[in-house]
């Protein structure tokens, strides 16, 4: 069986020494630990594994009687024997790409669920404040460390920088001025929302396969980081209602858009066209194909709105429309 020893401990050379040598002496064997700096004193942390019958009070005298003070024992799984910081990156991978909340993460990693101290001395209270403003409350019997508290802020604000926990964001007034710009990772939740709102016919016409909602954190990560391009979208007022995603594929640049069923016909699909045909060409691409579902007329008439004379072609059932670039004026990408 593993337990978490936290000990406060004097700052003096020497005294890991006479803790070794303690749970040496007693058949305790440490496993791991960690150090988290505090002032006059130093609370460090051990993973150990003890002889078979013991528990938590023999444990917590152990540790007194070598020079702890403040001593806590907890009962741990093995993956309290990975690293730190390897284990807060595993974190925000969960929430990322794997959709977990991102508080169900944290009390993991800060492992504030039962079993506890036996001895309850009332909880320790930490509180962690969201991109939007909004704070998340967590305690445990254990009293958090700075080291804890900064990491536990630290993920929070990663992962709500990548737009995870951004409420889905309603539609804003139509007298809003339109803005193409490029996607960030902010974009992720707003992106999600915009696919929810637009209908099965739509989101045929974009990605030629019935899409399959809800829309994933992951999937909308990489439409708004594409790994071969860059994505832009349509903001209006705090709303994004359109999207595309410019890519190179082997040695073809495609562009494939996406706009919100209320805002179509409305000249946003052109102002995406436009932008991305200047992004293509500052990549020094010669021509720009856009793709489409075989009987999406919609697509044609927007690349001619936007003035461009194409080569349409079937392939597979789809449509691919090609324009040349040479007359287009590179927009350098920011």
């Amino acid at each position: 069986m593993l337990w978490r020893i936290r000990t406060t401990l004097a700052d003096r050379p020497g005294i890991l020494a006479e803790i070794a040598l303690a749970c040496g002496r007693s058949g305790v064997n440490i496993l791991g630990m960690q150090v988290f700096p505090t002032s006059p004193r130093v609370t460090d942390e051990f993973i150990v594994s003890a002889p078979e019958g013991w528990g938590d009070v023999q444990l917590a005298e152990l540790f007194e009687e070598a020079g702890g003070a403040q001593v806590s024992a907890t009962r741990v799984s093995d993956d309290s024997l990975i690293d730190a910081p390897t284990r807060y990156l595993r974190g925000v991978h969960e929430v990322l790409e794997e959709g977990r909340d991102a508080e169900e993460v944290l009390r993991e990693l800060l492992e504030t669920e039962p079993p506890d101290v036996a001895d309850y001395r009332g909880h320790d209270v930490l509180d962690l404040t969201r991109r939007n403003g909004s704070v998340l409350r967590i305690s445990r019997a254990i009293p958090f460390t700075s080291v804890e508290r900064a990491r536990a802020q630290a993920l929070l604000s990663l992962v709500s920088d990548a737009g995870y926990e951004t409420p889905l964001i309603s539609p804003s007034p139509r007298q809003q001025v339109p803005m193409v710009r490029e996607a960030t990772l902010a974009d992720i939740e707003a992106v999600a929302a915009l696919h929810a709102r637009c209908s099965v016919e739509t989101l045929y016409n974009r990605y030629q396969v019935p899409l399959r909602m809800p829309m994933t954190t992951r999937m909308a990560r990489r439409l708004v980081s594409p790994e071969s391009g860059v994505a832009l979208v349509v903001q209006v007022g705090l709303d994004v209602v359109g999207h595309g995603v410019l890519e190179a594929l082997d040695t073809v640049w495609t562009f494939q858009l996406l706009v919100e069923d209320a805002w179509q016909g409305q000249g946003l699909g052109t102002m995406l066209v436009k932008q991305a045909a200047g992004r293509a060409k500052s990549h020094g691409a010669p021509r720009l194909t856009f793709i489409t579902e075989g009987s999406n007329d919609k697509l044609l008439r927007t690349v001619g709105n936007a003035g461009f004379v194409a080569r349409v072609e079937r392939h597979d059932g789809n449509v691919h429309i090609t324009v040349p670039l040479s007359a287009v004026r590179s927009i350098a990408a920011g």
